[in-house]
């Protein structure tokens, strides 16, 4: 394990739960946002189905697990009322709840299995399902293939192409796992492993070691045989239908080495392998450690998050030994309160920067195109700058709120507010939220547009995406990393764990071009803080160095660099 270590991803929404005594608030979220479209898709009122969709969204972004809650706690949660209360205890206790199960048993699994699939609501798949028969994911892309959408009602030749277009992209995605996800899980089998084998050497390799963002398996060198671990009952693994191991769902593949080469395997699998051979590595000589192999090729030893491809055109990154690590961040920048659609109010947001040693919070509420977020009219920007104002001279200087906004970049580019409320704010973060389909150079102009806003900035999460979910908006990275360059705008590596976006692989010509970034991590609620971790995780990949990193500025820092921005 390495000192600035791994951090994880995610599969899809409604995977069904059965280890109820685990299960977290997200699991139990989704469990309602489930039920809500089940209940929409035959029929029922729509005040019985928003109670369970705003149900989901007050408990995705709780951050007390909800089996440490106390009744009057629950209570107190919008939205979650005494039906939902006694289902949440159901939950916890069984792993479901009757209610849930009934619909489920209602539904065939395939027409469940389409309602993950981005753009098929309830409504469209309760036609495709009743009208057209069709009942798995495979009818229905044959239908696409066969142009029969267009026969219903609402299902254009181009509402049909991107349903096509979507259905791919989700049958291309089963089988991986946002990284978050599959590295909790893996730090669980190798607690196991240590618990099984104690005294062998076991450690993470392949792309876990590398953190990448989304990934098929859980990959580890161990020092005991594959067939000898496999037998183990306390390892928690099992056999699939495949007959290859996997842990919770998620296959585990096993490299074994001997202690007197340790070294060189570890290198060998947790390297892309034009990284060996192009930095000249020599493998043959038996090495119980990395750092040799590394030393007799007159190199440092190369943190494993940089071995990729990439960064073997960026040498001078490649081969720096600083990298950002979770110490070095002093604040947390862009974040969301009660004032927009954030869980907690801007003083227990504050609070929780303060206990996790942070200097400062950024505060970054929605602005008011973003209707579907309660985004913030005017009136509402004034009370929560009074509010900080007085916040502020409570902490006297110990800690600080800064007045930031994260705008939404309209259509043509410009930023919501007129001129006189963007100049009231100490920062801005400009970001794109709707009309996603745009083409690239339409798409890339917009973006630009917002940049050389003389309030921009940031640039938050370039292209939207959500890993495993929506493909990012489609732009040229080299034309927005340059025109952020030429108007000293910062780009937002977006620490949430569905996107890391800017993506890791554009960080070292940003670097290049002399851009700073920020890994933010956009928290809806207290525990989303700790989101900031992924995106180190991201941050390493791309070789980034505190130096280079805007929340890695001291309190004073900050506030003199916000205050130098245009107000």
């Amino acid at each position: 394990m390495y000192s600035n270590g791994l951090f994880p991803l995610s599969s899809i929404t409604f995977t069904p739960y059965t280890n109820h005594s685990s299960m977290d608030n997200k699991a139990i979220a989704n469990t309602f946002l489930e039920l809500g479209q089940l209940m929409e898709l035959h029929g029922e009122s729509p005040f019985k189905t928003k109670a369970y969709q705003n149900a989901y969204l007050s408990l995705k972004k709780l951050g007390t697990p909800l089996n440490e809650l106390s009744d009057d706690e629950l209570k107190s949660i919008p939205g979650i009322g005494a039906a939902i209360q006694e289902k949440i205890k159901e939950l916890l206790d069984k792993g479901s709840f009757s209610a849930l199960d009934k619909y489920r048993d209602m539904t065939p699994e395939g027409v469940r299995e389409i309602l993950q699939v981005k753009g098929l609501g309830p409504k469209k798949v309760q036609a495709i399902w009743k009208e057209l028969q069709i009942e798995s994911i495979g009818e229905l892309l044959y239908a696409c293939q066969e142009n029969r959408l267009t026969l219903l009602a609402g299902f254009g030749a181009k509402t049909q192409a991107t349903v096509e277009q979507n259905l791919q992209f989700f049958l291309d995605s089963q089988g991986w796992f946002r990284y978050k996800d599959l590295y909790l899980k893996a730090k669980e089998l190798m607690a196991n492993l240590q618990k099984a084998f104690p005294g062998e050497l076991f450690s993470f390799t392949g792309a876990l070691v590398r953190q990448e963002q989304v990934l098929s398996e859980i990959e580890l060198l161990c020092s005991v045989d594959e067939i000898v671990i496999n037998a183990h009952p306390e390892t928690g693994m099992i056999m699939s239908d495949t007959g290859k191991p996997e842990f919770e769902g998620i296959p585990v593949h096993i490299h074994y080495s001997e202690s007197t080469r340790w070294g060189n395997h570890s290198i060998q699998h947790s390297c892309e392998p034009e990284f060996i051979a192009q930095l000249g590595l020599d493998l043959h000589p038996d090495a119980s450690d990395e750092l040799s192999i590394f030393k007799a090729a007159g190199l440092p030893l190369i943190h494993p998050a940089k071995r990729n491809a990439v960064l073997l055109e960026y040498r001078d990154i490649l081969l720096k030994e600083a990298l950002v690590g979770k110490n070095d961040i002093k604040g947390v920048i862009h974040a969301h309160s009660t004032y927009s659609d954030g869980l907690n109010t801007l003083e227990e947001m504050a609070a929780a920067c303060m206990q996790n040693g942070y200097e400062y919070l950024a505060i970054t509420d929605h602005s008011k195109s973003a209707f579907y977020a309660q985004g913030l009219e005017v009136e509402r920007v004034l009370q929560q700058w009074r509010e900080i104002d007085a916040l502020n001279v409570r902490w006297n200087g110990s800690f600080k709120i800064f007045k930031g906004i994260e705008s939404d970049i309209l259509y043509d580019g410009r930023l919501d507010y007129d001129v006189v409320i963007l100049a009231g704010f100490d920062f801005v973060i400009a970001s794109v939220h709707s009309i996603l389909n745009m083409d690239e150079v339409k798409a890339t102009q917009r973006l630009i547009t917002a940049i050389e806003n003389p309030y921009t900035t940031i640039l938050g999460h370039p292209t939207g995406r959500l890993l495993l979910s929506r493909k990012g908006y489609p732009i040229d990275h080299v034309k927005v990393i340059d025109a952020a360059a030429a108007k000293n705008v910062i780009i937002e590596i977006n620490a949430n764990p569905h996107r890391l976006d800017l993506d890791w692989s554009w960080i070292p010509y940003a670097l290049k071009k002399g851009v700073m970034l920020s890994i933010n991590p956009d928290a809806h609620s207290v525990g989303g803080i700790s989101d900031i971790e992924w995106g180190i995780a991201a941050a390493q990949k791309g070789g980034l160095e505190p130096n280079q990193c805007l929340c890695c500025l001291s309190l004073l820092e900050i506030d003199k660099y916000f205050s130098s921005r245009p107000h």
